[in-house]
């Protein structure tokens, strides 16, 4: 696995964390063929879930029914970066052209 990509959603409420405990388990479950879930942080205001992926972009794809379930995927912001680089690239939303960090 070459890649991080981090699915960042803002919260830091203790509702937020069971919120995101649920989605890490199921991302596990769901990814487990093509990714694997490497934790996750909570602060400053958002929560992020860390995934490793050789293709990024296509472990986002087959992330996104299961963000839809839990009701999140407007909410979300995704970006990856080279496991060996600091620098992130946004991948969604898809018109975004903030860029993306992870405090």
């Amino acid at each position: 696995m070459t890649y991080q990509l981090v699915l960042q959603v803002r919260g830091d409420s203790l509702v937020d964390f069971d919120v995101m405990t649920n989605l890490e388990k199921e991302l596990s479950i769901e990814l487990n063929d093509i990714a694997e879930v490497d934790g996750h942080d909570m602060g400053c205001g958002e929560i992020n879930i860390f995934i490793l992926a050789t293709n990024p972009t296509a472990v986002f794809e087959a992330s996104k029914p299961i963000q839809a379930r839990f009701k999140l995927l407007h909410d979300v912001k995704a970006g990856y970066r080279l496991l060996s680089d600091d620098i992130y690239t946004t991948i969604w939303p898809n018109d975004s052209t903030d860029d993306f960090l992870v405090a």
